[in-house]
């Protein structure tokens, strides 16, 4: 069941970031399947924990959001409480922080190399769906 689980939630997340590389859009749709492929092989006493991390990992991300409108997209806070309902807490959080840190790091070095303005937005879910994979094989 778990290499069904991942390869379903790979493909997912792997479409979203080509999706939001492509069109900086990423389908309402995608995170409702991830949420639907983490009921694969769970038990009832399993949900509450999953509930939790979601939340744990929504509610930054919007607080974020409102903080700085247009800074953080909505595709990128709904992936991410899909991911990490799938995932549990720690390793949504070690989704988030991984895929947030790679995204900064390489945009920024990318962008200092290119010598563009580095305070463009970029596309993150690619990104986070790295994280989210490497968080998953974990």
């Amino acid at each position: 069941m778990t290499i069904i689980k991942g390869t379903i939630f790979a493909s997912l997340l792997l479409y979203a970031a080509i999706s939001d590389i492509r069109k900086r859009e990423v389908s309402d749709t995608v995170p409702i399947m991830i949420a639907i492929t983490a009921l694969i092989g769970i038990t009832s006493t399993d949900l509450p924990e999953m509930f939790i991390a979601a939340l744990v990992i929504a509610v930054p991300q919007l607080v974020v959001a409102l903080m700085k409108p247009g800074g953080y997209g909505g595709a990128d806070i709904k992936i991410m409480t899909a991911c990490a309902f799938l995932l549990g807490l720690w390793r949504g959080v070690l989704a988030i922080i991984t895929g947030l840190t790679a995204g900064l790091l390489i945009t920024v070095i990318s962008r200092l190399i290119e010598r563009k303005k580095i305070n463009e937005p970029f596309p993150l879910v690619p990104y986070l769906a790295a994280g989210s994979i490497f968080a998953f094989l974990i």
